[in-house]
């Protein structure tokens, strides 16, 4: 028996069952079911025993759920629907849990919660109940990918292999839709992340790690290409702006 009083929901990744409303009315579940528990309703969840069960599971504030529902970007009048279950949301859960366990400040925990909120929207574009829009769902699946665990090397093959797809054919696409290609997108990600985390007041020697630079120097040249600016000079901003009264 459950009863929140926050939104959650979960990506039924293995096993089968069924859930119970308040009013009564059952749902099957099985691989792929995505699940919506509202908060103040009561619902029953029954696992068949004969096969482990899995679930990836989100749980968010209900304002926030309601805010992201007045933009048209969640689907909160369906409990239970089935959603295509692609690899790069496979790599998300797990990216998405480990960056969990490692955040060891507020900067991070405030990062998980974004990557959060961005995972949830694209779980519900995922619904297999609407006509499939694949150049939209490649393009936001990919810009997800390029922008997660910035600290470690990415392969774009991998990336591309996520849809089906040749690194080629996605950069190609990638380039057409947004302008930029997939390198020069992490790299502008990454780049604007490291800037807000210097403006925060972190060292240059934390943001390059952060960024995956383990030279603080070859951060600093490469920074100051791209953004015109050092590392420094945003950390002396921040610095002033902490001093003044």
């Amino acid at each position: 028996n459950i009863h929140n009083k926050h939104y959650s929901c979960f990506v039924l990744i293995h096993g089968y069952g069924s859930l119970i409303d308040e009013t009564g009315k059952e749902y099957s579940l099985s691989p792929n079911s995505f699940c919506q528990l509202f908060p103040g309703n009561k619902y029953t969840i029954l696992i068949e025993p004969s096969e482990p069960w899995y679930e990836f599971q989100l749980s968010m504030d209900k304002d926030i759920v309601h805010a992201l529902a007045s933009l048209n970007l969640l689907n909160i009048k369906k409990t239970v629907f089935e959603i295509n279950v692609k690899p790069y949301l496979e790599q998300w859960f797990n990216d998405l849990l480990f960056q969990l366990e490692s955040s060891n400040n507020q900067s991070d925990l405030t990062e998980v919660f974004f990557n959060a909120q961005k995972l949830l929207i694209c779980l519900h574009n995922e619904n297999s109940e609407i006509p499939d829009t694949d150049v939209n769902t490649i393009i936001s699946g990919a810009k997800q990918i390029l922008c997660l665990d910035y600290d470690k090397a990415i392969s774009l093959e991998d990336v591309a292999a996520s849809f089906n797809m040749s690194y080629e054919n996605l950069r190609k696409l990638f380039k057409k839709m947004v302008g930029l290609s997939p390198i020069q997108y992490r790299l502008n990600a990454k780049f604007h992340y490291a800037e807000r985390l210097l403006n925060e007041g972190n060292s240059v020697k934390s943001v390059a790690s952060h960024v995956g630079y383990e030279d603080p120097c070859i951060f600093s040249r490469q920074f100051k290409k791209y953004m015109g600016r050092t590392p420094n000079s945003f950390k002396k901003n921040a610095t002033a702006k902490k001093s003044s009264p």
